[in-house]
């Protein structure tokens, strides 16, 4: 069986969407011939952290973690705080501190192309060392963040073997890079990053078709789509729609460019029109909400009907997701939106609950839940359609309906996306020899 060097930030116990890509693919490459060997940090700064993850790590699978430095212990004893945690969105706060304006200037213009860089020696030695044992037959790095890939851009140099740069979010032109007071110097200095990393990997996978335009046009040749998707293992046959409430749930963190006034508006104008409705709605959020959306639902005067809950295990996320009446998902409203593809999204489609996606008519994220046939689309000013939508999916609820799961969803199995992986990397392997 050959083996596959994965280069990976965020692995077991990360928790949150960006530890599942890989998490998933090291689950079913041994089904397509590959044995795949993790290399990660051994105390990484990470938004939460998931324990129940652990028992989704193959076994007998090879993990090596290493030190990394990094500069956020030292920016939450500034602030007061301890430990590494990563404050979500320091700089798509929608009232910034000064502290955090001067963090997010160091942050743009000092750390590129992202803080975690100081991985990359340590990286480097240990993935020599393993390299040296003549068992490593492939490299893949995998960002954001995209620092990753200057690990395997090194290696790459040194040792001669196929790399593969996986793309999660595109790199200098990712939405949340408009937050970040960048100079233009660093700007230059990023994109000159970006541009070599394209230029020495032997091929890079992106999650969206979309995705390819916000590269150098000049790569996009080497640019392959490989989405994210959902495991079927991950649910529970047979769990359908709770009954004692109509609930539209969101799973996942709400920032302020995923405020949706039209949507908090269509709830407040059927509570108001239908007291069965009023009785029976709830829209529940698991994560971290921002204080915009917490207001624009005050200002709509539906408070009364929202609950908030806290980040949960991935295995209770899930659950939420099959037991849900509509799953809510919204695009942000930001410059380059069309090309965002939240990795839940793929996981809502595996929960076979309606989606109802907030966001561009034409987006990536839109056209996969039209592929899948799994949900409804509705802009951000749109609130007509979205009473319609809400209505309607309250009368199949009422009827007892739990709905049909989405017919075209099986192109987005885990399992079936790492055999297209193993495909690429045969490939790669095969034109060594």
């Amino acid at each position: 069986m050959k083996r596959v060097l994965i280069i990976t930030y965020y692995w077991v116990p990360a928790g949150g969407v960006a530890v599942q890509r890989f998490l998933k693919f090291a689950r079913y490459l041994r089904d397509y011939g590959w044995e795949p060997v993790i290399l990660t940090v051994e105390n990484g700064s990470y938004p939460y952290t998931d324990e129940s993850l652990q028992a989704q790590v193959p076994d007998g699978i090879a993990v090596y973690r290493t030190k990394t430095f990094e500069p956020f212990e030292i920016y939450n004893l500034l602030r007061g705080q301890k430990g590494k945690t990563v404050p979500l969105a320091v700089a798509t706060a929608s009232n910034p501190s000064l502290f955090q304006r001067l963090s997010a200037y160091i942050r743009a213009n000092f750390f590129l192309p992202d803080a975690r860089r100081g991985w990359k020696p340590y990286a480097v030695k240990k993935a020599s060392e393993l390299i040296a044992t003549g068992q490593i037959d492939a490299i893949i790095t995998t960002g954001p963040p995209h620092s990753t890939h200057l690990i395997g851009q090194e290696l790459k140099q040194r040792y001669g073997l196929p790399w593969l740069a996986d793309f999660r979010d595109p790199w200098t032109e990712i939405f949340n890079n408009q937050y970040l007071p960048f100079t233009q110097a660093s700007i230059a200095k990023d994109k000159a990053y970006e541009a070599s990393v394209l230029r020495d990997c032997d091929v890079a996978t992106v999650i969206g078709e979309g995705m390819k335009t916000v590269f150098p046009a000049a790569y996009t040749g080497k640019m392959q789509v490989i989405t994210n998707g959902y495991d079927e293992s991950d649910f529970t046959p047979g769990l359908t729609a709770e009954r004692d409430k109509f609930r539209m749930r969101y799973v996942g963190n709400l920032f302020s460019n995923q405020n949706v006034p039209a949507l908090w508006a269509a709830i407040a104008a059927l509570r108001a029109a239908d007291s069965d409705f009023r009785r029976d709605f709830e829209l529940e959020v698991t994560g971290k909400a921002d204080a915009a959306v917490s207001q624009g639902i005050a200002d709509a005067g539906i408070t009364d009907c929202t609950v908030f809950k806290p980040f949960v295990p991935h295995h209770e996320a899930i659950r939420r997701m099959q037991t849900a009446s509509l799953l809510l998902s919204v695009i942000p409203d930001v410059a380059n939106n069309k090309l965002i593809i939240t990795g839940k999204i793929f996981e809502y489609i595996g929960a076979g609950r309606p989606i109802f996606l907030v966001g561009p008519a034409d987006c990536d994220a839109a056209l996969i839940v039209s592929a899948a046939q799994a949900g409804t689309i509705h802009d951000y000013t749109e609130q007509d359609k979205m009473e319609a939508t809400l209505r309607t999916a309250y009368t199949t609820w009422r009827s007892g309906d739990t709905g049909t799961p989405a017919s075209g969803k099986d192109q987005y199995s885990r399992r079936n996306l790492t055999g297209k992986l193993a495909g690429l990397l045969d490939r790669l392997t095969s034109s060594q020899h």
